[in-house]
């Protein structure tokens, strides 16, 4: 059941007593606890926020720039957070926050925190996503029960649209030949391979722009309903014109910057349209006007939400987004429920950065921007309707997922539930996990790659087996899978963590798709090299082994 939520309202002004450019006012128009009002200073120096993006690995996906940047692991997110929370909520705001999240709790609610803003559009580059309350010990936007979002009030009241599924989402996947290349096509393959399940469940439509061009998105507008549009490609951002875009083909390939205005334009006509997604990075930058950012002005171009990306998102993280948020919006939950939701699934797959990536802008007052109809479910068939057969390297030994006791684990039905501390660290659990796994497998060994490659090529035999009768489609997806699968199974640098998320979903995908090979699936996780590998994913991984293959 969807969640509720109680809106807890920030604006944030420039300072009327100390004018100074770095002096703010924060106030708080709206919260279950009445009103209040705390200046504050900028608590970072631009230095300091430059640093930021630099080790939190933002590479901007615009012209001219290489994407060259990476991850310091000595840098603490948690450290940021904290100091841009107690700047903002010291003294009265902290606590009239604590004292709403309290009220909203009594009347089983969640606590929706809109940040306004519009009047000191010089804070919308500020990493707001990252806010860290120490008398809560957790990051705000990492739980769906306090979401996060820029919050822009506009004169038109938008209300839930009413969807029959499937819900339509189109995506335009733009790669000019002028510009620097990027690898949209793997980025398509993750939005198919995230979206493969509730597409076989008839409650996704996929539709990929044959042209990505802006007659081509102009006509696929006009010709039937699009609920969501999903753009992967470059974005851009002029510092001159202070207004930012995307980057479209021409029809010769070449590339045709469309700016925010004039993408708005295309789209307000588009009553249907519910979300923009931008899979592009400068999507969620403000510049110094409060609808410079494409994000901004799509909003105010009568899109109820769009979803951007503040830095680059790896593979991993972008499955998890993506199938995470998607699913939940057809399950018909709030917009802003959703993204926490998908938030967790990144941070769950040991992402200590990737979490924050999405900015989410709505106008919408509750946050439903979709009425999802709820006939009965199709779920989809799992292997023969049993768990899979087991199987170990030697006849009649337990495989090892019968063996291992992952603790503050429950695996009921499709669910995984984590019991985690509030300031546990993936790592930490991953490692337990994965000494057990150990213990019972072995320690790695230089076989270890070459045992998996020949138990794929096991899977990819079964496959494509003269008695498999299967549509281009679904042979493409499953390819497409495998593909996914293997490239996690074989990372067996101790300083590559594999995904738990990126395993399970294509792991379940070929399961609940493809029944016939679920024997060469079972045997395949049943090898003690792959069950190394899974235990270094972490405990979600080795619990979904446990459900999928594991006794009844």
């Amino acid at each position: 059941m969807p969640r509720s939520y109680l809106n807890f309202d920030l604006l944030i002004t420039p300072s009327s007593i100390t004018p100074s450019g770095s002096h703010y006012q924060a106030r708080v128009i709206q919260s279950p606890v009445g009103e209040d009002a705390a200046d504050f200073e900028r608590p970072f120096a631009p230095e300091e926020l430059q640093g930021f993006w630099r080790h939190a690995g933002r590479r901007a996906r615009h012209l001219g720039v290489t994407a060259g940047d990476t991850v310091d692991p000595a840098f603490d997110p948690q450290a940021f957070g904290t100091r841009l929370f107690d700047a903002v909520f010291s003294g009265a705001l902290g606590q009239m926050l604590i004292r709403s999240l309290d009220a909203a709790r009594a009347g089983g609610q969640g606590l929706r925190i809109r940040l306004r803003l519009g009047d000191a559009p010089e804070l919308a580059d500020l990493p707001w996503e990252f806010l860290y309350a120490r008398d809560l010990a957790r990051f705000l936007a990492l739980s769906d029960e306090t979401p996060v979002l820029r919050y822009l009030e506009l004169a038109q009241d938008e209300r839930p649209l009413a969807v029959t599924p499937p819900l339509r989402i189109v995506a335009v996947v733009s790669d000019p030949s002028d510009v620097e290349k990027l690898d949209v096509e793997q980025e398509w393959v993750r939005l198919q391979t995230a979206l493969a399940g509730r597409q076989a469940q008839g409650l996704i439509e996929l539709t990929r722009l044959d042209r990505p061009t802006p007659a081509g998105l102009q006509r696929a507008l006009r010709r039937g309903e699009v609920h969501i549009l999903h753009f992967i490609g470059h974005g851009f951002y002029d510092m001159g014109q202070d207004e930012g875009g995307l980057v479209f083909e021409e029809e010769t390939g070449r590339s045709r910057r469309v700016s925010a205005e004039q993408l708005g334009t295309l789209l307000h006509d588009q009553p249907a349209l519910r979300l923009v997604f931008l899979n592009a990075c400068e999507g969620a930058r403000g510049g110094n006007t409060p609808f410079a950012g494409v994000a901004q002005k799509l909003v105010q171009q009568r899109i109820p939400a769009v979803l951007a990306m503040q830095f680059t998102v790896s593979d991993a993280a972008a499955i998890a987004l993506a199938y995470e948020f998607y699913c939940a919006l057809a399950d018909g939950v709030a917009l802003d429920e959703a993204v926490g939701e998908a938030r967790k699934a990144i941070y769950v797959a040991g992402e200590r950065f990737e979490w924050g990536t999405p900015v989410l802008f709505s106008r919408s007052a509750d946050g439903l921007i979709l009425d999802v109809a709820r006939g009965k479910e199709q779920p989809m068939e799992q292997a023969t309707g049993q768990p899979a057969k087991q199987s170990a390297d030697k006849p009649g030994e337990r495989p090892w997922w019968d063996q291992v006791q992952a603790g503050g684990i429950q695996a009921d039905g499709d669910v995984i539930i984590a019991t985690v501390g509030a300031g546990a660290r993936n790592v930490a659990v991953g490692k337990n996990i994965t000494q057990q796994v150990y213990q019972l497998v072995g320690a790695p060994t230089p076989d270890d790659r070459q045992v998996i490659l020949q138990k794929l090529a096991d899977v990819e035999e079964a496959l494509a087996a003269p008695h498999k009768t299967l549509d281009a489609a679904t042979k493409q997806v499953a390819e497409l899978q495998l593909q996914l699968l293997r490239g996690e199974l074989t990372k067996m640098d101790e300083k590559e963590t594999p995904s738990a998320s990126a395993i399970m979903l294509a792991g379940g995908w070929l399961l609940d798709n493809l029944p016939d090979i679920a024997e060469s699936l079972a045997a395949l996780f049943a090898t003690p090299a792959v069950g190394r590998v899974v235990g270094r994913a972490g405990e979600a991984a080795v619990a979904w082994v446990k459900q999928r293959f594991g006794k009844p």
